[in-house]
């Protein structure tokens, strides 16, 4: 096991990536929030997908809770067009 990334095995031949039961037990649910299955990542490429897409709900989830609270952080973030500005 790789003990830098404890929550997946890269097998280095067929660059075929297996979640370890800590992986699934850590990202299974925060990767289910955002509708992927772990299961169904086969690659570290898959892999680095479904993580972006995961951060960038979870980023557009506390924008959109954030959105309207403070009025200075309203208009530092009023540019980006995740924030709806």
């Amino acid at each position: 096991m790789n003990h830098d990334f404890p929550y997946y095995l890269l097998d280095p031949v067929t660059g075929r990536l297996r979640f370890t039961a800590t992986g699934r037990q850590v990202l299974g649910p925060r990767f289910a929030r955002a509708g992927i299955d772990l299961r169904s990542l086969k690659t570290l490429a898959q892999a680095r997908a479904a993580a972006a897409e995961v951060a960038h709900q979870e980023l557009m989830a506390l924008a959109a809770d954030l959105k309207g609270r403070d009025p200075a952080l309203d208009a530092v973030m009023a540019e980006l067009p995740e924030w709806g500005g």
